[in-house]
């Protein structure tokens, strides 16, 4: 089990977490949300309920680290069956797709924390959350998610350090966005073209690489890797096999991205206001 050696700011968040009871926490898996959960077991009375959304927005890995995660917590956790991937503006995937995922889990959370008496939903979002691309933050808002994290002014980089004080195995886990981040704002999201991103990049997993994203825009896929692993990749004979299993998959274009790995690529494209944030 993790550490539970506390500094005090983290005594402060514990406090502050003790105001939300009884409460349910939107788990993914990620640095936040697991440190969230942490940090709620002990905050809490009674041991927190863990919520994970189950959708093809989530890939088959992410799925069983989020079941270990659970098992080495030790929380209550339920899988909710979402259908996001249905509402009609998410299907259009304009840059504001985000908030209307998260309204529609947000909804689907509240009617099963009903069923089980539940006053208060909180998530992972931190101080960093705020200042970038995320309409997810929004929809959070309208729907009276409470984000510990923001509200104290926790950033990533603070919630690295804690996890890895407490042991959790997450502390320097890359960020792992969900499968419609790999699709072009306002090219439609469809289920067969998910279902190919995702066996794209198990295929580039079991090559070795990793991190990496497989991108879609329109009829090219866009591999992303580091770029220390540009050699290995364009190496003849693995190219031709890589070539060989990701053209079946519907992809008439792969293309390697000269500008390597790095998460949230697709929002690059979109235009800062005055404040700093993206439109």
């Amino acid at each position: 089990m993790p550490s539970r050696n506390k500094s005090t700011d983290t005594k402060t968040l514990v406090n502050y977490l003790q105001t939300f009871q009884p409460g349910a926490i939107a788990f993914s898996g990620g640095v936040d949300s697991t440190l969230l959960l942490s940090l709620a077991k002990e905050a809490w009375e009674k041991p927190p309920i863990a919520i994970t959304f189950r959708s093809p927005l989530l890939t088959g890995k992410e799925k069983e680290r989020i079941k270990g995660l659970v098992d080495l917590l030790g929380v209550r956790h339920f899988w909710l069956n979402s259908k996001e991937y249905l509402e009609p503006e998410f299907k259009k995937n304009p840059p504001t797709r985000c908030y209307y995922c998260k309204k529609y889990r947000i909804r689907l959370a509240r009617d099963f924390m009903r069923e089980k008496g539940i006053q208060f939903l909180l998530d992972g979002t931190n101080a960093d959350d705020l200042k970038t691309h995320r309409p997810g933050i929004k929809a959070g808002r309208e729907g009276k998610v409470i984000s510990p994290f923001a509200d104290q002014n926790w950033t990533k980089k603070k919630i690295r350090a804690v996890s890895k004080r407490l042991g959790l195995p997450t502390w320097n886990q890359p960020s792992s966005p969900c499968l419609a981040t790999r699709v072009a704002y306002g090219q439609p999201v469809t289920l067969p073209q998910l279902k190919r991103l995702q066996q794209g990049e198990e295929i580039l997993h079991q090559m070795g690489f990793d991190p990496c994203r497989l991108r879609a825009q329109g009829n090219i896929a866009r591999i992303e890797i580091p770029e220390k692993e540009f050699p290995r990749i364009l190496e003849p004979r693995r190219k031709k096999n890589l070539l060989k299993r990701l053209e079946p998959l519907g992809f008439p274009y792969i293309t390697l991205d000269l500008k390597g790995f790095r998460s949230g690529s697709l929002d690059e494209i979109l235009k800062p206001n005055k404040k700093g944030r993206t439109l």
